[in-house]
């Protein structure tokens, strides 16, 4: 065992056979080392049972001010004349302080005010300020609040209340040599040795005829934490994965798209509430003037206005272009699974999107106002509520979430429509994970696809929230050192 020792071990080792068990602070005084080397050391050590490590917390009570009533009675007791009460408050830094000290010395009986012509102040019980002195001077010294008398004792908590005592904690730490430590430190070997082989060492020849120090290779390793992709990241690239690994290709697109894609071509209405200032953030005064009324826009606009050739009624308003055209910041992912859809009217397709979205919602616990949204599309002959059931079901489980149930709900573009929720045990409740549904009739045709597509928009931090057991999606971005590096190493196993 002594030959695997490192020198540092060997040192502190040494001074624990003289010594017999020390403080920490005397064990550094006796090696000469520093601070961190010793501790290192007795981590080592201890591991390998040579040392033993006892740690103390002992509490105690420290006066950071005097008592004001107890400063009162001694102003009062060493005054060479009778005080009256204005004298007593012009001693005082404040009428406040003077306030606390005269009406707390009054109450107690410490003092009484009584004359013919000027009212003085007279000290009427000296015991009870004694008692407030001897334990203050009894604190002062060190004494532990567990010996100080039952007179002294009834006054703390008051005092303590008051913010005059305050409870602190002194730790000590006691190191003893253990049996195996003796035995260690008595057969370390004699002579010089080598710690450390380097290229100088080898090349010069030093090392011949010296002892090398054998490595401990059952030695705890010090944790470190390496620098990473953020949970976030990872989370995204899992994602990624799940749906290349399901069939899926890949979309991206621009942060900032025409109003006509992000609501109009999904048959939101002009005068829908999401489209207002309060939930959508707008490009001010800004515009995407090549957007005109012809294609695809002319027959949005008829399907919004009249219901067109989809069999719908439409909404019955006058459509208004102008609105179309104003800039926004995509609030959903759907403006690109959607525009992917327009562009090219494959029969077949699986198309998801994995990007950042905007909204101007109010923060809490299971809202942001910037946050990833994953959106998907499938395309396809016969494709119906069914078949989006048993695929949300399925990717919801390759995520690792069997706590996930889906009902029916309403949304403007798809029909039938299901709302995905998902039990999340930290905040014990069932949490919306995404919107769902079959894409209606005045979404599809006016963009000349005539199969059904199904379609859905999950929040990866929602995914999230209830994936780490969190209660509040802010703490994803909140910057706690020590819940990223608790992900670094499940990342690591």
């Amino acid at each position: 065992m002594s030959t695997s020792l490192h020198p540092i071990e060997q040192k502190v080792l040494a001074a624990l056979a003289s010594a017999g068990a020390v403080s920490f602070e005397t064990l550094v005084g006796a090696t000469s080392l520093q601070e961190d080397q010793v501790r290192r050391a007795l981590q080592w050590l201890s591991s390998k049972k040579l040392v033993s490590i006892t740690e103390s917390v002992q509490t105690r009570l420290e006066a950071v001010r005097t008592p004001p009533e107890l400063e009162l009675v001694r102003k009062v007791g060493e005054a060479s004349r009778l005080l009256s009460v204005e004298d007593l408050k012009d001693m005082f830094s404040s009428p406040q302080e003077f306030s606390a000290a005269f009406g707390r010395a009054r109450g107690s009986g410490w003092i009484r005010v009584d004359g013919e012509q000027v009212p003085a102040v007279w000290v009427t019980d000296s015991n009870g300020p004694e008692v407030m002195r001897s334990l203050l001077a009894s604190l002062a010294s060190g004494k532990p609040e567990s010996e100080l008398s039952e007179a002294q004792a009834a006054l703390v908590p008051d005092l303590v209340k008051r913010g005059i005592l305050v409870r602190g904690e002194t730790r000590s730490t006691t190191v003893a040599i253990t049996e195996e430590g003796r035995q260690a430190a008595t057969s370390a070997p004699a002579g010089e040795g080598i710690d450390r082989l380097t290229p100088e060492v080898l090349a010069s020849g030093s090392w011949r005829g010296k002892r090398l120090r054998p490595i401990d290779v059952e030695a705890k390793a010090p944790r470190f934490y390496p620098g990473r992709r953020h949970p976030v990241r990872d989370f995204i690239r899992e994602v990624r994965e799940t749906y290349v690994s399901m069939g899926f290709t890949e979309v991206q697109g621009n942060s900032v798209h025409p109003a006509f894609w992000n609501f109009d071509a999904l048959f939101v209405p002009q005068n829908h509430p999401s489209r207002e200032m309060q939930d959508t953030f707008y490009l001010d005064g800004m515009s995407d003037r090549r957007l005109a009324r012809t294609g695809p826009v002319a027959n949005v606009a008829a399907t919004h206005e009249n219901g067109w050739k989809t069999g719908s009624r439409g909404w019955g308003y006058r459509w208004n272009i102008e609105e179309a055209r104003r800039l926004v910041l995509r609030t959903h992912n759907t403006v690109l699974t959607v525009r992917a859809l327009a562009e090219e009217k494959e029969k077949e397709r699986r198309v998801f999107a994995v990007s950042k979205v905007y909204r101007n919602e109010n923060l809490d616990y299971k809202h942001l106002a910037e946050f990833y949204q994953m959106d998907g599309i499938m395309v396809g002959e016969g494709l119906n509520v069914r078949h989006l059931m048993g695929f949300l079901t399925e990717f919801y489980k390759k995520l690792g979430m069997s706590q996930v149930k889906l009902w029916p709900t309403f949304f403007p573009y798809t029909e039938p429509s299901l709302e995905v929720v998902g039990y999340s045990k930290a905040v014990d409740a069932w949490i919306e994970l995404s919107g769902s549904g079959v894409f209606r009739p005045e979404v599809t045709i006016p963009l000349d696809v005539r199969v059904p597509v199904l379609a859905w928009g999950p929040g990866i931090e929602r995914l999230m929230l209830i994936r780490y057991g969190l209660d509040d999606l802010r703490a994803l971005y909140g910057g706690d050192l020590s819940w990223l590096r608790s992900r670094s190493e499940v990342a690591r196993s």
